[in-house]
């Protein structure tokens, strides 16, 4: 523990106290990033987020899929009950308008 402490006390202490602006800058692939010409419509998130709570439920089907023999019928009936809460939710964001991009 002292050693920890130690060593944070001496980076503190040796260490640049106020970096510059080109260690402050965002810095990606190589390339500085230009200043935002425009910004991304809330509907945009919207539709990636309900992309990636569809994608990960569907990917829930391999492994329950794969141990559906060792399950027998109640885990088939328990994969019925998502696929329909799933079902559900689809066609309630679909009539909510959901996968519209306006």
């Amino acid at each position: 523990m002292f050693v920890v402490v130690g060593m944070s006390n001496a980076s503190r202490i040796m260490g640049p106290q106020a970096p510059g602006g080109v260690k402050k800058a965002t810095y990606e692939s190589g390339i500085f990033p230009e200043t935002p010409v425009g910004y991304f419509s809330v509907r945009f998130y919207r539709v990636a987020m309900l992309f990636m709570i569809f994608d990960v439920a569907i990917m829930a089907i391999y492994p329950w899929a794969t141990s559906l023999s060792a399950m027998r019928a109640r885990g088939f009936y328990d994969g019925l009950v998502f696929f329909g809460i799933l079902a559900v939710a689809f066609v309630y964001v679909w009539r909510k308008g959901g996968f519209q991009w306006h």
